[in-house]
């Protein structure tokens, strides 16, 4: 997106002063050079707050007092707009004023305060701002996730200006590179349209990826009821198969079904069966007789085998247990022992000198070198303690085992037991046994009703197996999408590209360092070692110039792979602009030396750093050539311009010095603003 900075603003509080206007070229380096606490770190904030951002970070204090409006004229594509927003200090920063400026000369009114008057005429909403840079940066709504509040933010515009901006906590920050990305909200973003504007993704693949993600989690919300449902309704197989049992014994069933076999629906297909031939008259089941007798003695077989099996696992456990107790005992009679029979050497060899008997005070070695011995058995044994300290294990997780398995074995010999009662229970009559017929069958018709209400919906299976289909659906059309876009070949450009400035700057060991970045596996910066093949991240690496000029190389290296963009028939969604704080911060920690305030011995004292400093302007300026003046660059700096005499390409904007109360005196605010 082709955005460059005009002018900056400042309207005053005091409407009988001019208003504060700062001119910047399009197609130059420009800087603003100055002394400390002049308003240069101000700059990025007050151009980030007039580009429509959701917080302010212009300084509480006295540019907030001292200004009315904050307001910037820019260049968007081929249009012109002027762009002001209230000083935050009091008023709803919601509002903004925008007017599309249509040539020289038009509305002379924004030169001075009169606009002001009239400001109604020009007032808008900072959301309508937003749009518009939307619009001109072809950019479309992506869902995020949702924020604090709980409504959904689509990425914009505003996260792209995390590549524009390199304020002073950020540009040798070793944690962070990317203006904003101290928080977690814009790193959710950040991370959203990073494979975007780096071109390896597009919006409908990026769309389509939201899509995916929320059918799968809504297919597994279904799933997770329907396996609900299915559990509940297989644990009635325990229940009905008593039902099984009394039909068996009633001489309605000839089938076998086995009790740790059969499932929940093949139980319920044979008491609907059951059901069926009762009310056919069909009272008796030819072989059932039989079958009766064969589900006693099979019942008592399993029965025998449970039993069996849970004498065995009882057995494991008392192993288990008769194991852990030994242990236990081990610990406290033999290693902790021996560990405090010894603890008193201490005590002796520390006493009057080496060879004095500390009972009788006499003068002998043989005591001693007993002591001494015994130590050294001591330095000997400790480690033994020590490391079976640290290995020690039990046997809780086997015991738990066991325990659950009995657990099941008692349970299942119960239902065995109750099977067993049930087929042994006799009918006194051939009446009584009509009666429990019927009684059995209505019953069993109540049972089979109240499992139906349990038994996983026909429409919940169906909802379950559209899911599917538009899943696997969007899965397909997203594959044949992704397959056009190529993401290592355009992180490869994109490494080359940075390498080239790695290369000019004083970067440690440059020759073998690159830069990587994968936005799928971190928003931050990786750092390359080409001999080994190690890969840490920045915050590894020492030094604050070192930190400083790999995001100086990242961020010169991003846009001109960002210009190249549209060679590829690819969108660049970042603006067309670079505002760097104070790169030199890194060299002169403690004051800058400069016209007013060298000497000799200081020049010669920071000559290295000079020279480091003056590779900054060399390499923007290196770069502004490479791009044809495509990228607008803002340079806030407490150097001098005798650091970059020689090199072209730069234009000094303000020179931010002079005494205050003196004709020479300029900064942000005017010496008359500060007098009023």
């Amino acid at each position: 997106m082709k955005l460059k900075i005009l002018n900056i603003i400042l309207y005053p509080e005091n409407k009988n002063l001019k208003p504060r206007f700062i001119k910047f070229e399009e197609d130059k380096i420009n800087v603003i050079s100055g002394y400390s606490q002049r308003g240069k770190s101000a700059i990025i904030s007050i151009i980030d707050y007039c580009l429509a951002s959701s917080d302010c970070n212009i300084p509480i204090g006295l540019i907030r007092d001292k200004v009315d409006k904050f307001a910037l004229y820019i260049a968007i594509e081929n249009k012109k707009f002027f762009i002001a927003r209230d000083s935050p200090k009091r008023k709803n920063t919601e509002i903004m004023y925008l007017y599309e400026i249509f040539g020289k000369g038009d509305s002379p009114i924004f030169n001075t305060n009169d606009w002001i008057e009239h400001e109604d005429e020009y007032k808008t909403t900072k959301e309508n701002v937003k749009q518009l840079l939307n619009k001109f940066d072809k950019f479309e709504n992506i869902s995020s996730d949702q924020n604090k509040d709980g409504k959904e933010e689509p990425a914009s515009f505003r996260d792209t200006v995390a590549f524009s901006f390199q304020p002073q906590n950020i540009i040798a920050n070793p944690t962070t590179i990317f203006y904003k990305t101290d928080t977690f909200e814009h790193q959710r973003k950040l991370k959203l349209v990073f494979p975007l504007v780096l071109g390896y993704k597009s919006f409908k693949i990026i769309n389509l990826e939201k899509e995916v993600d929320i059918l799968e989690k809504e297919y597994q919300e279904y799933q997770n009821k329907y396996d609900r449902i299915q559990l509940q309704y297989q644990n009635w197989s325990t229940d009905i198969y008593n039902y099984y049992s009394t039909a068996l014994k009633l001489g309605l069933t000839d089938n076998e079904l086995n009790i740790e076999e059969v499932s929940t629906e093949r139980l319920k297909r044979e008491l609907i069966y059951i059901i069926k031939n009762v009310k056919n008259k069909n009272y008796h089941k030819k072989g059932s007789s039989l079958r009766y007798a064969s589900q006693l003695d099979r019942l008592d077989k399993q029965r025998q085998i449970v039993l069996k099996d849970l004498r065995q696992l009882r057995s494991e456990l008392f192993k288990y247990e008769q194991i852990d107790n030994t242990k236990n005992t081990y610990e406290e009679e033999v290693l902790s022992s021996v560990s405090n029979r010894l603890s008193p050497l201490k005590w002796f060899l520390e006493r009057e000198g080496t060879n004095i008997c500390p009972f009788c005070k006499s003068e002998t070695n043989t005591g001693i070198n007993e002591l001494i011995a015994l130590r050294n058995e001591q330095d000997r044994i400790k480690p033994l303690v020590d490391n079976h300290n640290l290995t020690t294990f039990s046997f809780e997780k086997e015991k738990n085992i066991c325990r659950t398995a009995i657990k099941k074995k008692e349970e299942l010999i119960q239902e065995i037991d109750n099977n067993i009662n049930i087929l042994l229970t006799e009918n006194t009559s051939e009446h009584d046994r009509f009666t429990a017929i019927f009684e059995f069958v209505g019953k069993l018709e109540n049972i089979l009703d109240n499992l139906r209400k349990l038994e996983p919906e026909n429409e919940l299976m169906q909802t379950l197996s559209v899911l599917k289909q538009k899943q696997e659906k969007k899965k397909e059309e997203l594959k044949i999408l992704q397959s056009h876009f190529n993401k290592d070949a355009c992180l490869l450009k994109l490494t080359n590209t940075i390498d080239n400035y790695i290369q000019m700057l004083p970067i440690e060991d440059n020759t073998n360092k690159r830069v990587l970045l994968d936005p799928d596996k971190s928003i931050n910066i990786r750092i390359e070692d080409t001999r080994t093949r190690n890969i840490t991240f920045l915050s590894k690496i020492g030094s604050g110039a070192n930190h400083m000029c790999y995001h100086l190389a990242t961020l010169l290296g991003l846009h001109e792979y960002f210009l190249k963009l549209e060679s590829y028939k690819k969108q660049n969604f970042v603006p067309t602009l670079l505002v760097l704080d104070q790169p030199s911060q890194v060299y002169f920690p403690e004051g800058f030396p400069d016209e007013k305030n060298s000497s000799k011995k200081t020049e010669i004292k920071t000559s290295k750093d000079l020279e480091d400093t003056k590779s900054i302007f060399q390499v923007c300026s290196n770069f502004m050539q490479k791009t044809k003046g495509h990228t607008q660059i803002i340079i806030l700096e407490h150097a001098s311009a005798k650091i970059w005499q020689g090199i072209p390409n730069i234009n000094l904007v303000e020179d931010w010095r002079g005494d205050e109360n003196t004709a020479e005196y300029n900064a942000l605010l005017p010496q008359s603003w500060l007098n009023e």
